[in-house]
Parts: C-alpha cells; sequence; structure tokens
C-alpha cells in the first residue's frame, strides 16, 4: 500500500468513525444555545442582517433567523429608523413556522393577549371612540378600554385628539368581555428602561444637553433623557445669584457638566449639575488685571455681620470687613452701606491661590484726608511763604510730614 493510498484509507475511516466524546460535546452546547425554545411574549434583541421587500431578518442566536414587518422599522413618513447591522430589541409575537418579532405586539388572538397581560408585553390597538371615562380602543377585532387616569403620565383633556390613533398599551386587566388597558404604564415602563440605560452611560465630567423641568430656591432641576439632574444655586453661573429664575427658566435647553454621581438608580439617588463649570472662569482674568493698592469701583452685592461683599467684576467679589468699612467704628455694616450701593475702595491684599479679595473703604477715605491735608497745607504755604525749617509749632510739623518743608 502506497503512502497515497493509505492517506485516501484514514480519511474515509476518519469519516465513517462516530465523533468523538468532545466533539459531541461541542455539537450539544451548541445545538442547545441555538434551538432554545421561545415564547410569545418574550423581549429580546438581535441584529438585523438584511431588509428584502416588506420584511427584514434578523440574527437573534437561533438556528434560523426571526422575521419582522417593515413597517415596523420605518416612521409614519416611511423612513428607515434602522438599516442592516442596527440591533434591536423586541417581542416575540409567533412562534408558529418560524418565529416573528414585533416592536410591539398586535393582538391577533385572546392567546397572544393571555400572554402579554401575563408578561407585561406591550399591544397597539386603535383608538375607536371615547366617552367620559376614557378611550374605546379595538384590539386586533376586540373591544378594550383605557380610562382617562392611564392615557397618559400627565393629565388629559382633549380625549377627541386620541380618536382614529393607533397606540401602544399594556393591559391591567384582562377578563373575556373585560380588557381594561393603561397607556400611562407602558410610558412609564419605557422612561424607566430608557432611564436604566442613560444611567449606565453617565460620567462624572461629562457634558451634556438637557432640559430645564422646574425652578425652585435652591436651584433647577434638569431633564438629561429620562434622568433627573439638579443644577445648584451656587452651579448656574460665575458671580451671585439672588434666586435662580433670576437667570433660567422652566423649558429652558441647556448644557451642562456632571459633578457628581451618587446612589444611581436608587432612592436616594442624586446627580449635581453644572453650568458655571462650563463658563470661562472670571477670576483668572481678575488675577491679572487687579493689584494691591489699586483703587476699584464696584456695588455692595451682599452685606454680612463681618461685612460687606462688592462685585468688582460679574463673578469677582472683594470683601470690605467690617472693620474697614469707615474711619469710625461700625457695629454693623448696614449702618453704612447698603445693597446695590457704589463704592470705592482700596485693593489691600489679593489672595492668588484661594481667589479672595481684600478692600478696604477705610484706607481709601484715610488716604483722601491726608491729601485733602496736604493740599491744604500747601495752600497756606502759598500764600504764607515757606515756614522755616527751624521754625516749631504744629503747623510746621504737619509740613514737614506732608514733605513741603
Amino acid at each position: 500500500m502506497n503512502e497515497s493510498h493509505d492517506i485516501h484509507e484514514l480519511d474515509k475511516q476518519y469519516a465513517e468513525e462516530a465523533p468523538s466524546a468532545e466533539f459531541a460535546a461541542l455539537l450539544d452546547q451548541d445545538a442547545s444555545r441555538n434551538c432554545r425554545e421561545l415564547s410569545v411574549g418574550e423581549r429580546g434583541s438581535g441584529k438585523i442582517q438584511k431588509i428584502e421587500g416588506t420584511h427584514a431578518f434578523v440574527d437573534y442566536g437561533g438556528r434560523s433567523e426571526a422575521v419582522i414587518a417593515v413597517q415596523e422599522l420605518q416612521n409614519e413618513m416611511g423612513e428607515f429608523l434602522y438599516t442592516p447591522g442596527d440591533t434591536i430589541e423586541a417581542y416575540v409575537a409567533s412562534v408558529e413556522g418560524e418565529v416573528r418579532f414585533t416592536l410591539s405586539l398586535r393582538a391577533g388572538s385572546f392567546e397572544i393577549l393571555r400572554h402579554a397581560y401575563r408578561n407585561s408585553v406591550p399591544v397597539d390597538g386603535r383608538v375607536t371612540g371615547f366617552n367620559s371615562g376614557g378611550l374605546v380602543v379595538n384590539l386586533g377585532g376586540k373591544r378594550a378600554f383605557c380610562p382617562t387616569s392611564q392615557i397618559d403620565t400627565g393629565y388629559c383633556e382633549d380625549l377627541a385628539s386620541y380618536a382614529g390613533q393607533t397606540l401602544t398599551f399594556k393591559i391591567v386587566e384582562l377578563r373575556k368581555n373585560n380588557i381594561v388597558l393603561s397607556r400611562r404604564a407602558h410610558l412609564e415602563a419605557e422612561a424607566a428602561r430608557r432611564a436604566q440605560e442613560l444611567r449606565a452611560r453617565l460620567s462624572e465630567g461629562a457634558e451634556m444637553d438637557g432640559k430645564v423641568t422646574r425652578v425652585e430656591r435652591f436651584g433647577a432641576f434638569v431633564d438629561l433623557g429620562g434622568v433627573e439632574g439638579l443644577i445648584h444655586v451656587s452651579e448656574l453661573r460665575h458671580g451671585r445669584v439672588n434666586h435662580p429664575r433670576d437667570v433660567i427658566s422652566t423649558g429652558d435647553e441647556v448644557k451642562v457638566k456632571i459633578l457628581e454621581l451618587k446612589g444611581l438608580g436608587g432612592d436616594k439617588e442624586r446627580i449635581s449639575l453644572s453650568i458655571k463649570a462650563l463658563q470661562p472662569d472670571p477670576w483668572d482674568d481678575a488675577l491679572d488685571r487687579f493689584r494691591e493698592g489699586d483703587i476699584v469701583t464696584g456695588k455692595i452685592v451682599s452685606i454680612q455681620q463681618f461685612g460687606a461683599f462688592v462685585e468688582l467684576l460679574p463673578g469677582v467679589e472683594g470683601l470690605v470687613h467690617v472693620s474697614q468699612l469707615a474711619a469710625n467704628r461700625v457695629s454693623r455694616p448696614g449702618e453704612v452701606v447698603s445693597i446695590g450701593q457704589e463704592v470705592q475702595a482700596l485693593i489691600q491684599k489679593v489672595d492668588r491661590d484661594q481667589k479672595r479679595i481684600s478692600l478696604s473703604i477705610k484706607a481709601l477715605q484715610q488716604q483722601a484726608k491726608q491729601t485733602a491735608e496736604a493740599q491744604e497745607i500747601k495752600d497756606f504755604q502759598a500764600k504764607q511763604g515757606k515756614v522755616p525749617e527751624d521754625q516749631g509749632g504744629p503747623m510746621a510739623d504737619a509740613l514737614r510730614r506732608a514733605g513741603l518743608i
């Protein structure tokens, strides 16, 4: 037997032999993975492989592909919302003959309704009428009812506006002649699902777009797409904000930065946001602009027991300590200054690390007084002639201090 003959004989023998135990185990594992039984109403995901005619084919991990109607992948204008390669989440509408997917179950039999009810799967129905209590809905030829309180997440005034629309509901009560629906339950479940997906993508430091949902004294709440965060009043902008409504309103579209995430998904969830963090820091310019000894003009924006804050630039404030408000002793700052008053002060200290500026109105008043005294002396000297250096007396001492003799 030559070598070539031996090889052919071995190939034939290998093909005829039963698979090894290891290979058989792998086949069994693959079969169990691909041939798992699906049930109507089960939710799963898959990747769209191709779109042909009126159907699209979805690889969901089974031995064969699932089928979904093309119209479910389009919007009202007929534009495709999904394309081959996209992953979709859908429900099993049927397993008879072939696996059929649907984005929401369309009632075709009482059996499908029962599956949808037991598994909390949404169903589509057409609104055929309404009364004072709610909407009359056609579920695949079966009459159902959606109470007014269950139509939307908010209050519904115009029930007539829903007539003729095909909406998605959840079945909350199922009897042979009594089917009660809730669109609100479906909307809330979808919102919760989207919120959970969003939470998984959130990270501290991320920048996001949001919409202001309400404004309170302490800040503004922002919807990030199903999850709410809070912009504290101190994070609305650089500079003092008396009330958030002065700078932001409900319905405003805003860009925010996530400062802190705590307890996501829990009862004590906390998402701290900031608009200020995305704006240039005015202190960067102020620290280069202001120097000790400069005379500045600003507006009193806050009065405290220990002093008064003066706004020098938007977002930049200096503090006049109570001891520096006036030449005489001041017990309460409100006695000598008021909110909105414009004042001049001398910069005594600039703390670059702490971003603080110490001001003094008192020092400026004393400086002005000394200047006035010096001018008086100068005027007197011009009238009386220069006083001899050896001449004594208070006037001579004053002239010497002023550098005039």
